[in-house]
């Protein structure tokens, strides 16, 4: 096996996609990795890093096409956006990499042999679907999103074909407005500087906008115009909030937030339910693909008529509402961040769910304290973060009993790993359903429904 240097240009055929959106090829039976090359293509590629395994590369050429290659709708996919790493590839075909993807993890790390897949859903509409959209200020582009693979790389946003046209509309006149005032803006590198990020918060009900302005603690006397020069922009936007963040990580969470103008938070409607967020409330970010989300999880879970139901890592209740209206005696939510929880009642409150209990905690010792409340559920539900339950938590969810599991995932890989633990348990694999919430990218959701016996 000829391992390449860093440096070369290699020819080489494509063979397929990879879970992370970049094209798999080999050189003399190595593996190569290259973004922007597509499944059949012949391109030429450079040489940037080997691995033991693997070598990166950059795409040098094209020789042969595949026939599902477009041309990119945005500019700033040449600046490397890390938001649409899609966009050279038709939906029909992205839609079929997301299938396989969720398929061969299941196979390669579930071990489910021929896994009982539906078709994917695909998304109504595959442009100008996200809901929310975080922003970074940067001293040299103003204002924008960070270019793919970097932590401190920020390009000036000028148009985007995910969020609405008012979104960035307000990123514009945000970026102006620090302009001229001549705001510091956060230098990640110096880690110093006042303007962190924006963040733009949309309805698709109400049509109402939440922006959010995260900053480095300190003074910040430019606030209140700065939400003035905001809300005049439109009528929608209902709401500025001045957040801080006193790490210097960007995945620090908040500290405090201050209102300066308009309301805290803005009315979502999904499911026929009314839910209040707020700045850092965790909402899926495809509104109407959520709605088929909730769809399926009361689909899966079967008949659930006076049954117990436990939903674990519940956000804001949004399958534990959605499955206490569908006439579950009772739904209990578990989630470790006490924000979520605290909307999450709040939203049972608002829509008269009087039928459901919430507890903050993590997942391993809550679910425990639920059981003990509440008794075995019939069915539990479970939408865990990108990293995955692990596998106490799902050890601990086997031994529960209940009936039905119904898994929400954004991550196959993950998703596959955590299902493995179940076997021992008798649970059976029903179904699996690939849904896209994400066009444009290589992200999938999947909704998984295993039995008992």
């Amino acid at each position: 096996m000829d391992k390449p240097q860093p440096g070369d240009e290699i020819a080489v055929r494509i063979d397929r996609l990879a879970y992370g959106g970049e094209a798999v090829g080999r050189h003399h039976g190595f593996v190569l990795l290259v973004e922007g090359a597509l499944p059949g293509e012949a391109v030429r590629v450079r040489i940037r890093r080997v691995c033991r395994q693997h070598a990166e590369a950059d795409l040098v050429g094209v020789d042969e096409p595949s026939p599902q290659r477009i041309s990119p709708r945005c500019p700033h996919v040449a600046q490397g956006c890390g938001g649409c790493t899609f966009q050279h590839l038709a939906y029909e075909g992205q839609l079929a990499t997301k299938q396989s993807a969720v398929h061969d993890c299941l196979e390669r790390i579930g071990g489910f042999r021929d896994p009982p897949m539906r078709p994917i859903i695909p998304s109504p509409s595959a442009w100008y679907y996200r809901n929310k959209m975080e922003l970074a200020f940067h001293p040299t582009a103003g204002l924008g999103l960070h270019v793919r693979g970097s932590w401190h790389e920020v390009f000036t946003l000028e148009t985007c074909f995910l969020q609405s046209p008012l979104s960035v509309e307000i990123v514009k006149a945000a970026r102006v407005f620090a302009r001229e005032h001549a705001l510091p803006l956060w230098d990640p590198i110096a880690r110093r500087g006042l303007l962190r990020d924006l963040v733009v918060r949309n309805s698709n009900d109400t049509g109402e906008v939440l922006v959010g302005v995260v900053t480095a603690p300190g003074p910040f006397p430019a606030a209140p115009a700065l939400a003035a020069r905001l809300t005049a922009l439109d009528a929608r936007v209902v709401g500025v909030v001045h957040a801080r963040r006193a790490d210097v990580s960007d995945a620090s969470p908040i500290e405090s937030t201050t209102v300066l103008a308009g309301r805290g938070t803005l009315t979502e409607t999904l499911a026929g339910l009314r839910f209040q967020l707020g700045l850092e409330t965790f909402f899926q970010t495809n509104t109407a693909q959520a709605e088929r989300l909730v769809a399926l999880v009361r689909e899966l879970a079967g008949p659930i008529a006076g049954a117990t139901v436990v939903d674990v890592y519940c956000g804001v209740g949004i399958f534990t509402l959605a499955l206490a209206a569908g006439g579950a005696a009772h739904v209990c939510g578990i989630e470790i961040v006490p924000a979520s929880i605290e909307a999450a009642r709040a939203n049972a409150s608002g829509n008269a769910l009087g039928n459901t209990s919430f507890m903050v905690g993590d997942a391993r010792h809550a679910l425990p304290e639920a059981l003990a409340d509440h008794g075995p559920p019939a069915v539990i539900v479970l939408d865990p973060p990108r990293s995955g339950a692990g596998g106490k938590v799902m050890r601990r969810i086997a031994r529960a009993q209940p009936a039905r599991i119904v898994y929400v995932s954004c991550n196959p890989a993950t998703l596959a790993r955590d299902l493995r633990e179940l076997e021992p348990f008798g649970y059976r694999l029903i179904a699996v359903q690939p849904v896209d919430l994400f066009p444009q990218t290589y992200h999938v959701e999947a909704v998984a429904a295993l039995e008992r016996g």
